[in-house]
């Protein structure tokens, strides 16, 4: 959410930008570094102690002598701070505080205006008795001179500082019409996933890189004549397709290569193996990269450790439980081809193979291996440094092609999961099923 709120400010020219941070702050740091990655320059403000959300402004904002802007991490919006700065400059206030429409007001406080300026807030109103439908959205231009009128310490600036500017006339508004979530409860969060479009120009996405497992296909499944129709759709309008996976190519075409009649590019063991496929179906391997037999042996003992441990009873096979893909070796607890319906049930929210890669990680090297959650029961080990970034970055220079012309989509795009590497190097499209994609892939390429 912060990675799009950072590419949000960078779109409209804010390239300095302090993070306030407090709880797991070594975390925001670790991912975020100096910025350099996300071309902009990235400073920090710890909160040893929490401040209140007016202290840590204050406390972020010491130095500054001209107007900033300031966002909350927690709302996923695409406000447009050019604009905002346009009424800024027009008003010359105290505070600029964006304002977005809600229809579920009594769930906010709402603002009261009168010439624009906000005079006053109604907290949670019911709606007929609300005096607008408009509410903090989150995002402000704020004088840091007005920051004087907070206690040291520990201030909420709602209370502290902006109620006592309205009624003087020192905070105007704007309005923002575009996409505004809070995600203040799980419920909320969930929404968000499902409905927030990113701030990605797709005229340029040449190339269409996608994981396969339950976002192409069901997985293990075959492709559905739905997919193959959009799929040929997107080809015959001049995209090339990159069908990125875990799974070795010998199954990609026979899930995805034997039912589509376009030329198109399977990304198997993680991208360690690339072979083109012709309009034609026939298969030409590009390159390959494997583990050693050594390295086979010692992640296949691991697993076999783990499986004792935690008594992880298949219900296929041995050889369906461990899978040897050449790059990379993976668990699959229930096996590969178990019933989907117990699949998707075994371990939905992946508390079970967070233990267990806790587990591996005492007998494997985090400086040799990737342990990542892959699937609905998998977990994929690789040589470390063989991930999907590795296999899109060698993709586009067999390809010859911008990281810039890809876009990526894929259900496992979070901390951990084995579709995250991508989000480090080109645009993502985060979905949840099969079905998903097809909605996405119609909604980003009409």
């Amino acid at each position: 959410m912060i990675q799009h709120m950072i590419e949000n400010m960078k779109k409209h020219g804010i390239d300095n930008i302090i993070l306030s941070v407090g709880f797991r702050a070594d975390k925001i740091k670790e991912y975020f570094k100096d910025g350099s990655n996300f071309d902009v320059n990235i400073s920090y403000s710890i909160e040893e102690t929490p401040l209140g959300t007016g202290g840590a402004i204050k406390q972020a904002a010491q130095g500054l002598d001209k107007p900033f802007f300031l966002a909350w991490g927690d709302n996923l919006h695409d406000v447009d701070f050019n604009e905002m700065y346009k009424t800024y400059l027009r008003d010359a206030p105290q505070v600029i505080m964006t304002l977005v429409p809600r229809e579920d007001v009594e769930n906010f406080g709402v603002a009261k205006l009168e010439d624009n300026k906000i005079v006053t807030f109604v907290e949670k109103p019911k709606r007929e008795d609300a005096p607008t439908n408009l509410i903090n959205a989150g995002a402000f231009i704020v004088d840091p001179h007005c920051l004087a009128i907070l206690p040291e310490g520990k201030s909420s600036i709602e209370k502290d500082c902006f109620e006592k500017l309205a009624p003087l006339g020192e905070i105007s508004a704007y309005v923002h019409e575009g996409q505004w979530f809070p995600t203040d409860t799980i419920e909320k969060y969930e929404l968000t996933l499902e409905k927030f479009r990113p701030i990605i120009d797709f005229r340029n996405k040449n190339f269409i890189v996608a994981d396969v497992d339950d976002t192409i296909c069901e997985s293990c499944q075959e492709i559905s004549p739905e997919m193959v129709s959009e799929i040929h759709r997107l080809m015959d309008s001049g995209h090339e397709f990159a069908f990125i996976s875990g799974t070795k190519v010998k199954s990609l075409q026979r899930m995805i290569s034997a039912k589509l009649m376009r030329e198109h590019h399977l990304l198997g063991n993680t991208g360690t193996n690339y072979t083109f496929i012709g309009e034609d179906n026939s298969a030409e391997m590009i390159y390959n990269y494997s583990l050693e037999e050594e390295e086979k042996s010692e992640i296949i003992s691991a697993l076999n450790n783990l499986i004792r441990e935690y008594d992880i009873q298949s219900m296929t096979t041995k050889d369906d439980q461990i899978q040897d893909r050449d790059s990379q070796i993976t668990l699959s607890a229930i096996g590969r081809h178990a019933p989907r319906d117990f699949k998707e049930n075994f371990d939905p929210s992946d508390v079970k193979r967070k233990e267990w890669v806790g587990f591996l990680r005492k007998s494997l090297s985090e400086d040799k291996y990737a342990i990542r959650i892959g699937g609905t029961t998998s977990i994929d080990i690789v040589r470390k440094g063989l991930d999907k970034e590795w296999g899109i970055r060698n993709f586009c220079k067999q390809k010859n092609i911008s990281l810039s012309e890809v876009v990526f989509f894929g259900d496992k795009l979070y901390p951990g999961g084995n579709d995250f590497p991508a989000t480090r190097i080109v645009d993502c499209i985060k979905v949840v099923n099969p079905e998903d994609t097809l909605k996405k892939f119609k909604y980003c390429f009409p």
